[in-house]
């Protein structure tokens, strides 16, 4: 069915809407690239993703570092911090690791991952990490990139570029969302606020009409579930 703009493919399980999918999306990222546009792929829960099935297709044709510069899974700051600040740790210069927000940041993630911890106590270390740890290290990393960068471009290729801020988009990839063409999130993502280090926090549906995100196109899985998380946010 077709309206608008709109195109509902009602298929039952195993008829491979996602395989097609996908090889659509391979198909046509560079065309998307070429023209400054946007293929993104929702669906209602992060583990749904099915992230390693695009990948597959780039490794399977030779392109896997295609994969690596067109594709971005957008994940929330603090689940992004809590499973890669350890692998990075030894990147941070001692500007950021001499932080208290940094430290007790540190801290808390090696509680959350003590191995046999109690679910209970993991879920208090984590929501401590999402609603005051992670955001106030992010804020002392905006505030030193905005005393040595003057403006959005000139952060991102500090970030792309220098070597004492590349471990930034490791931790952060959203930063690249503007130069990434193929974009995985989940719903929640999606309708709540992108935030970056590089510029305000924005709703995505603010940037549909500029560029690079002006005639994207949007693949929504699993309609009828991601539809109960739109509604519940608008409630």
């Amino acid at each position: 069915q077709y309206y608008h703009g709109l195109l509902l493919l009602s298929m039952p399980t195993g008829f491979g809407k996602t395989y097609n999918v996908f090889k659509f999306i391979y198909d046509n990222y560079k065309e998307f690239a070429a023209n400054n546009r946007k293929i993104i792929f929702l669906t209602n829960l992060k583990k749904n993703l099915p992230l390693k099935d695009l990948e597959n297709h780039f490794i399977e044709n030779g392109n896997e570092d295609d994969y690596n510069k067109y594709v971005l899974f957008i994940d929330s700051n603090s689940e992004s911090v809590i499973k890669n600040l350890s692998t990075i740790e030894d990147e941070i210069p001692a500007e950021f690791k001499n932080q208290d927000s940094y430290k007790n940041l540190n801290n808390y993630i090696e509680l959350y991952n003590i191995p046999k911890l109690p679910k209970k106590a993991q879920d208090s270390f984590k929501e401590k990490i999402r609603k005051d740890l992670e955001p106030a290290f992010r804020r002392d990393i905006e505030n030193i990139l905005k005393e040595k960068f003057p403006s959005k471009e000139a952060k991102l290729q500090a970030i792309k570029d220098k070597k004492d801020y590349q471990w930034i988009g490791k931790l952060y990839p959203a930063e690249f969302t503007d130069e990434r063409t193929v974009l995985f999130l989940s719903m929640d993502k999606f309708i709540l606020k992108n935030s970056t280090l590089i510029e305000p926090s924005y709703d995505f549906y603010e940037k549909f009409n500029k560029s690079p995100f002006k005639n994207s196109l949007i693949f929504i899985d699993e309609f009828d579930s991601t539809k109960e998380r739109i509604l519940n946010y608008i409630i």
